[in-house]
């Protein structure tokens, strides 16, 4: 499997190098060991640099965009990168 099937919002769960995304790893790391075709970052134009560590967790669900698959990621602690998507979110106004 090179790519990854999209769920019905287009995430790719199953998809080359998901088992191979835990603890800190490079943004260069990521994008060679899996499908993952481009990380983004959020509040952010440009793309982040290779050598930018990424905080996986085991928990990395990129996205099909334009025939791309991205993660999108949001800034962390000391530098580093978390995924935009995490295994146990919050909901949002849940109890109102």
């Amino acid at each position: 499997m090179t790519g990854g099937a999209p769920d019905a919002v287009g995430r790719a769960v199953p998809y080359r190098g998901t088992g191979l995304l835990h603890g800190t790893m490079t943004v260069e790391e990521v994008l060679s060991v899996s499908a993952i075709d481009r990380v983004t970052v959020l509040g952010s134009a440009g793309q982040p640099r290779l050598d930018t560590r990424l905080v996986a967790c085991g928990h990395v669900r990129p996205q099909w965009q334009g025939g791309e698959l991205v993660l999108a990621a949001m800034p962390a602690v000391g530098g580093t990168l978390v995924p935009f998507e995490v295994p146990e979110p919050t909901p949002c106004c849940a109890d109102h």
